[in-house]
This record gives C-alpha cells, structure tokens and sequence, in this order.
C-alpha cells in the first residue's frame, strides 16, 4: 500500500472541534429545547482519511456485487459460499459461522445491509487477509494506523451524540462530497442504531442528510429505511438539494467517471419531490413508526408539496414528523408564513468567525439559485410594502 501521511496536529484540531460542537448543543438547549444542531464529521477527522474508508466502503459493495453474479441484489446461501471461496482462502474455517451471522433469521438469503454491517472499515484488516490475491478490496483495506484515527474520529462522533442524547437535541449531521459521504454514511447509521434505538428513545436524536442532486439518494433513502426496520431504530433525515455541484462536476470529469449529479435541475427538482413523497408515505402506512423529516430548503414549490402531501396522509404540523429550515436572513417570507400556521419553521444559523462563515454562505448561494430567488422576491415584497406606508401604491 502507498504510504499516506496524516497530520497530527489535525487531530488536536478535531479535538477542539468537538468541544465547539458540544457549546453548539448547549446552546440549542438553552435556546430551543427540542431543536436541533447541526454538526460536519469532517471537523472531526482527516478528510483524507474519511476519503480512504469511503474507497474502501466502496470496494466492499463491488465485491458483493461480484458474488451476486444474477443481480439480484440478494443471494443465496449457495451463491454467497460460492462467492467467498472464490475471493479468500479460509472458506473452510470461517463459512459456517459467517454463513450463521450473515443470516440470522435463517431465511436463505444474505442482503447488502448484512454485509455492509460485517465489513466494516474497522474489521477490513484482518478479513483482507485471507484474500487469495491482492485485489482492489485488499488495497483499500485501510492500515492500522488509519484504524486507530478512524476510531479517535468515531469516538468523537459517539461523544457528540451522547451529548445531544442526553440534552434532548437533534444533532443534523451534514452530507458533503461524494468522496467523503460513504465513510460519513457508516458513521451516522452506527450512531442512528445506538441513539434513536426504539428502546432507547421515543424520538430520533440523530438525522442523516441526503442530498437530492445526487442520482443514487432515492435509492440510499429506501436502503436505509430498510436498514432502520430490521435494527429497530427511528429513521430521521434532514432532505436538501446539495451544495457541492461544480466541484462534484469537476472531480468526476477530472478522474473519468460519470457524474452523481443529476443531469437537469428538473430532474433534481423531482428527485426531492419524490423523496418527500416516499418518505411521508411511508410514515402515513407505519403510524407506529417515529420517523421524522427536516425538509431544509430554500424552493417554495418544495415547501407547497410538503403541506400538499401532509394533508393527504393526514399528518398534523402538530406530530412532530415534518421540520422545515432556512438559512437564517434568507427567505423569511417563507418561514414566517410557516411559523404563523403552527408549523415546525426553524432558522439554519451558521456562526464562527468570518472567514470561516462567510465562504459556507457563498458556497450556498453559488450553489442554490432559490436563494437569489427568494432573496429578489423579497426585495420586490419590501419595496411594494414601503410604498404602501409612504402612501405611493397604485389606486
């Protein structure tokens, strides 16, 4: 394996960044109790190695997807022994327990959510090594080093939700690149099983964000509804549009492969009407269910089809299931209006220093033309409401 280099004083960084985060929960707690704070796993690990666990999250999937040679997404006892004498060399030793945990229900079947839980970026070590050959699976394993970092990284992750756990606030853990998003993913579903367990809580203390510019999240969504059925823990998402468009563009044009965007913003537009719609219907079919969703947008057709669709499965603004966020100073004539009808409207507000928050609220205006459109319709509302008190309205 290349040797990669990690800097340590990134570490004390992430260790300060933590502490930043749990002021943050504080805060929300003393301000909005119930409300929510929203936390980046990159503050709290090396991007490159979040970087490196996401190739090897990566390479992980592809190899089911070689043992599930039918595309099925599903496999047979049979096929998955087949499979795994193929690519590693202790079949004899290891199938029969492995075959035992892999199907725990003993229903015949092995699905991706059983072997992503077994192939965790922690545990690729030590299964790479009985890989018949170095493969890409093998070279991506992480090293030890990188293991130990990883799990500094997971313990700050596991500290922070505690946090939020016991002060009852909703910690919103933000999507990023694709680069990073898979090694984020691992994390936040690990933490959704310990922290919104059914058992635990009567509400979902940890939300992932997906983003709806990405061709694979209605897809990500369903898995992962899925994922929170079988290990009985509150599904909770907060639902955006993404942020990261032109550089995700770029990268996949710069490496050769094909673009996660979405091609058009229709088709974007109509990925998160989808993803409302899922979502919300299934919570109207699983009353038993805590799910809930932050629809953070900025698009008021979004908003509209949100109403739309809690009238038609007869969800109260009263249950707290739907929460709608804006940036804050940014399209009050649509949160007011939701605050006004009893609504769940919240106020996203970075804060920090200004080099630190002013480029975030660029990225998100570069990236989101609704804020430049609200932020017009404003202007015009305000305009048209001062000539009205000067008294130079039209008769």
């Amino acid at each position: 394996q290349p040797a990669r280099i990690y800097d340590y004083k990134s570490e004390e960084l992430c260790d300060h960044h933590l502490e930043v985060f749990r002021t943050c929960v504080h805060a929300v707690r003393d301000a909005t109790p119930n409300g929510f704070a929203a936390i980046k796993i990159t503050a709290l690990g090396n991007p490159l190695l979040l970087e490196r666990l996401s190739i090897a999250i990566i390479e992980a999937k592809k190899l089911f997807s070689k043992f599930d040679k039918h595309g099925r997404g599903v496999l047979s006892l049979e096929e998955f022994a087949k499979g795994y004498r193929e690519f590693f060399n202790d079949a004899n030793e290891k199938l029969p327990s492995l075959l035992e945990r892999l199907d725990p229900q003993g229903v015949g079947e092995i699905d991706y959510i059983e072997w992503s839980k077994l192939l965790s970026p922690v545990d690729l070590p030590r299964i790479v090594s009985k890989c018949r050959s170095q493969g890409p699976l093998y070279c991506a394993a992480p090293s030890a080093e990188e293991v130990d970092l990883m799990l500094a990284m997971q313990k700050r992750a596991y500290e922070l939700a505690e946090e939020a756990f016991a002060n009852n606030v909703r910690l919103l853990i933000d999507a990023e690149q694709t680069r990073y998003q898979p090694a984020i993913d691992n994390i936040v579903l690990d933490l959704q099983q310990k922290f919104n367990a059914v058992e635990k809580t009567d509400i979902p203390i940890i939300f992932n964000t997906y983003q709806a510019y990405l061709k694979d999240t209605s897809d990500r969504i369903r898995l992962d509804l899925k994922r929170s059925e079988r290990y009985n823990y509150h599904f909770a998402a907060k639902l955006v549009r993404g942020a990261y468009m032109v550089g995700e563009r770029a990268l996949a044009a710069e490496k050769g492969y094909p673009s996660p965007i979405h091609d058009t913003i229709t088709d974007t537009h109509q990925c998160y009407d989808e993803c409302l719609e899922h979502l919300l219907r299934y919570y109207a079919k699983h009353q038993n269910t805590k799910l809930e969703l932050m629809v953070a947008t900025h698009n008021q057709a979004s908003i509209e089809k949100t109403i739309a669709l809690m009238n038609e499965f007869n969800i109260s603004q009263n249950e707290p299931v739907v929460h709608f966020a804006q940036l804050y100073g940014m399209s009050d004539n649509l949160t007011y209006p939701l605050g006004k009808h009893n609504h769940r409207a919240f106020k996203y507000l970075p804060y920090g220093s200004v080099n630190e928050v002013i480029p975030y609220l660029v990225r998100r205006g570069q990236e989101n033309s609704d804020v430049f459109g609200n932020a017009n319709f404003e202007m015009g509302m305000m305009k048209q409401e001062l000539k009205r008190r000067i008294g130079l309205s039209e008769r």
